[in-house]
C-alpha cells in the first residue's frame, strides 16, 4: 500500500512540475550578450559578457545558451565551442530561482568589420531532466573592429619616398612660431627638430611639432576591383589597412584627409544588373583630428569586399573634378589597366598624385611612372 502511495506521489509531483515548467520556464528569464567595448582596433582583446537573469522562484537545473559569431574571434577558452564557417558556442548554466549569473568570455579580434549577435537559442529541461523546452530570443549587440594598422617599419620607407619626392610641391613648410606640441622621434625627422628637454623628461627622443602655414588636404582613393581573383580578398584587406595607416599618419601631422572608394557599405543594396549610383559609395569629406580618424576607421570597417565594385574611373573623376590647390591625391589600387595608367600619366606631372599598389611579394608590378610604389602584403 505504501509503495502504491509513493508511486502516486511521484507521479503527482512529476506531473505538477512538468506543468509548471511547461508554463513558466521562460517567464522572468532574461539573457543578454554584449561586447565589453563598442569599437576596438584590430588585434585588441575584448570580452563577450553573458548575463543570465531568472526572476522567479522556479529553478532551471540545466540552461543551454547557444549563439554564433565570427570565426575571426580567437577565444581564450574553446570549451563548448565548434568552429566551422562561424564560431558556434553552447554554454551550459544551472540557474537557481531569483538568481543572476554573469560570465565573461575573453577573445582577440583578428579581422576588421561589423560584428553582431542578433539571436540566441535557449533551451532547458524539467526538474527530472526528461522534457526539453526551447525558444529563440532576440539579442542586440554590435562590435566595430577597425582595420589592422601596418607596423611603422613597413610604412616609413614608402612614406619617406612619398614625402621626399613631393615635398616641394605638396607639403607646406611648418611655421616655427606656431608650436603645436611634441611627439616621439621618427627616422625621417631632422636633428634640429629634437626637443632635448622633453627627451630628458620622457627618456626617449622627442621632437617639436609646428602648425603648417596653410591648410593641406590628402585625398585618398580606394579601388576594390580585383586584379587577380585568387588573391582578391587578401589584397583588398591589405589596401584597407594601408589607407587606415597612412590616413592616421597624415592626420597626426595636421593634414586634412578625405576619402573616396568604389566599394560598398555592408548594408548597401547592390544590383549588378543596374547602373550603380556612385553617390551612395562611402565618402568622407576633408577633416582632421581624432574624431575624423575614428569616422574614417568606422567607414573602412563597414566596407563589404564581397560586393562587386563599380567603375573606379567614375570615382577618380569625381574626386579630381573637385580638386583645388594644396590637395594631394593618393590612389590605392591593386587593379591596373591601360585606362588607369593613362589617367595617372595625365596627372603625375603636377606633382600632386601618387599611386600605391598593394601586391603579394614576388608578384611583378609595372611601375612605369614616377610616384608609383609597391606595398607588399
Amino acid at each position: 500500500m505504501r509503495l502504491l502511495i509513493a508511486v502516486f506521489v511521484v507521479i503527482g509531483v512529476y506531473s505538477l512540475q512538468l506543468k509548471l515548467y511547461r508554463k513558466y520556464w521562460n517567464r522572468g528569464l532574461s539573457i543578454d550578450l554584449s561586447f565589453s567595448k563598442d569599437m576596438v582596433p584590430c588585434g585588441e582583446k575584448v570580452e563577450l559578457v553573458e548575463v543570465i537573469g531568472n526572476d522567479k522562484m522556479l529553478a532551471l537545473p540545466i540552461l543551454n545558451v547557444k549563439f554564433a559569431t565570427s570565426r575571426s574571434f580567437l577565444f581564450d577558452e574553446e570549451i563548448n565551442a565548434n568552429v566551422s564557417d562561424r564560431y558556434y558556442r553552447n554554454d551550459i548554466f544551472s540557474v537557481l530561482g531569483n538568481q543572476r549569473i554573469e560570465r565573461r568570455l575573453k577573445f582577440v579580434t583578428t579581422a576588421r568589420g561589423i560584428f553582431r549577435i542578433k539571436e540566441l537559442q535557449v533551451s532547458t529541461k524539467d526538474l527530472f531532466l526528461k522534457h526539453p523546452f526551447a525558444n529563440i530570443m532576440n539579442n542586440s549587440t554590435e562590435l566595430i573592429v577597425f582595420p589592422k594598422r601596418i607596423p611603422m617599419e613597413q610604412y616609413v620607407k614608402i612614406r619617406n619616398q612619398m614625402m621626399g619626392e613631393y615635398e616641394v610641391n605638396r607639403w607646406d613648410n611648418p611655421d616655427p612660431f606656431a608650436f603645436r606640441g611634441i611627439r616621439p622621434y621618427q627616422t625621417f625627422d631632422g636633428m634640429g627638430s629634437i626637443n632635448w628637454k622633453a627627451t630628458a623628461r620622457f627618456d626617449e627622443l622627442m621632437v617639436n611639432q609646428y602648425c603648417p602655414t596653410t591648410k593641406n588636404e590628402v585625398r585618398i582613393y580606394l579601388n576594390l576591383r580585383p586584379y587577380m581573383k585568387s588573391q582578391a580578398d587578401l589584397l583588398a584587406e591589405h589596401a584597407i589597412s594601408i589607407i587606415s595607416t597612412i590616413a592616421s599618419d597624415f592626420i597626426s601631422l595636421g593634414i586634412n584627409v578625405s576619402f573616396y572608394t568604389n566599394g560598398w557599405d555592408v548594408e548597401a543594396e547592390v544590383n549588378d544588373q543596374e547602373e550603380p549610383d556612385i553617390s551612395k559609395h562611402p565618402t568622407l569629406t576633408a577633416g582632421g583630428g581624432r574624431a575624423h580618424m575614428t569616422a574614417l576607421d568606422i567607414m573602412l570597417s563597414r566596407i563589404d569586399i564581397r560586393k562587386k565594385a563599380s567603375d573606379f574611373m567614375d570615382i577618380l573623376n569625381k574626386g579630381f573634378d573637385k580638386a583645388a590647390d594644396q590637395i594631394t591625391h593618393i590612389i590605392v589600387s591593386t587593379y591596373r589597366d591601360d585606362e588607369l595608367y593613362m589617367f595617372y600619366e595625365q596627372h603625375y606631372n603636377t606633382g600632386s598624385v601618387c599611386w600605391i599598389v598593394p601586391e603579394r611579394e614576388g608578384n611583378e608590378v609595372d611601375l612605369r611612372f614616377p610616384g608609383m610604389y609597391v606595398w607588399n602584403a
